[in-house]
């Protein structure tokens, strides 16, 4: 394939530095794309916190971290006001390039990569060619039922909902094609750590907060919170040790804190076990396995979405838990990955992990390099953007 000129923008990096997973997730297409020998832009946008100084440390994290990356010379960030609805290259304050090359390499640019309809009009205009790239299915296209997202001002449509167009998923199209893709890893950012040992913890990394969408007369949560809470008693059950990286305060009101704590679940705080794309690394291969619940949206309309953060762990050689989406209707199951679709399941898996852990090892990292690497799926992707 020719090289080609692509610009990645987005609107969730810089304002939260301390998330790593999230910064993960998106270096993946980034650094995949650059070995593919493609020229790669970023752009990113901040809506300002309205404090200055704060702007500037949040700015400044941002091009650290790209610079470590490699990719100094090739992002811009555009800075717009609080109350700014949406910005232009005339409002907004350019950084990492002038306004007049921000320009320049969006006209040129052969493809956009829109994450989540992060750029509206008009900057969306600069590019002649555009495409959606959906990570959340079903949260993204029930809120633009309600909101509008932009959606049709896109040429191409790139979805992780494996499912989207299957008779018995619910996820609405809004009368699009919707071409799917599972969320994959760079296989040479992962390695594969030693037996992290028996008393090493099933974990995760999450958010932990309330969310719905109402959706033909009825109620969708779209809450990680809700989705462990199902499954509270595990610890007990498959009596080992399991940890939740979650943003859950130690002054928790809720009583959320409390109920984990006692049903033994170990709570750490994310944005220190994980606050960057490295630190994030470390605890995955620190882990046993991952536990992974999916926001209860994915499980009811049927989306197929499969987590980047369970592709990471799969790369680092350690098996993953995860609730069924769909997804085992296109990944094998079994070995390195397991599923489940309740209680009974999930401690039934915990014991099918442990019995053979070192097969499952492998099988993680295999799975990782047959079905979710880069390559395969960047590939895919640009092929049904016309290249």
């Amino acid at each position: 394939m020719a090289s080609i000129r692509i610009v990645l923008a987005n609107n969730s990096l810089a304002g939260y530095p301390q998330g790593g997973g999230h910064w993960a997730c998106f270096l993946q297409y980034l650094v995949g794309l650059n070995a593919m020998g493609h020229d790669v832009f970023w752009l990113e946008l901040l809506r300002s916190t309205g404090n200055e100084a704060r702007d500037q440390r949040l700015i400044k994290i941002f091009f650290g971290r790209f610079k470590r990356y490699g990719f100094k010379d090739r992002c811009a960030l555009l800075l717009y006001g609080q109350h700014m609805t949406e910005p232009t290259l005339e409002w907004a304050q350019a950084y990492g390039m002038s306004n007049h090359r921000i320009r320049q390499i969006a006209q040129d640019s052969d493809l956009l990569w829109n994450f989540a309809c992060s750029l509206r009009q008009p900057l969306l205009s600069l590019f002649k060619r555009r495409v959606l790239i959906d990570g959340d299915p079903g949260h993204l296209q029930v809120s633009a039922l309600t909101w509008d997202m932009a959606i049709h001002d896109h040429h191409a449509f790139l979805s992780a909902g494996t499912r989207l167009h299957a008779a018995d998923c619910q996820v609405p199209t809004l009368g699009v094609k919707w071409h799917q893709f599972v969320q994959f890893v760079y296989l040479p950012m992962w390695e594969v750590g030693p037996d992290p040992g028996i008393d090493a913890p099933f974990s995760s990394v999450t958010q932990w907060k309330w969310e719905q969408l109402e959706f033909q007369g009825r109620i969708l949560s779209v809450s990680k919170r809700d989705a462990y809470v199902r499954y509270i008693d595990l610890p007990k059950r498959a009596q080992r040790p399991f940890q939740l990286a979650a943003n859950i305060h130690p002054a928790d009101a809720t009583g959320d804190r409390e109920l984990l704590l006692t049903r033994g679940w170990e709570l750490v705080n994310p944005h220190r076990v994980a606050r960057t794309p490295s630190s994030y690394q470390n605890y995955i291969k620190q882990s046993r396995a991952e536990f992974s619940c999916p926001k209860p949206i994915h499980k009811e309309l049927k989306t197929g979405w499969f987590s980047d953060r369970s592709a990471c762990y799969l790369a680092s050689g350690r098996p993953v838990l995860a609730e069924d989406t769909g997804f085992s209707q296109y990944l094998p199951t079994g070995r390195g990955l397991v599923c489940f679709n309740n209680l009974e399941e999930a401690v039934a898996g915990v014991a099918e992990i442990d019995r053979d852990y070192p097969q499952h090892m492998r099988a993680a990292r295999e799975l990782a390099q047959e079905y979710l690497n880069s390559q395969r799926w960047l590939s895919y992707m640009l092929s049904v953007c016309g290249w």
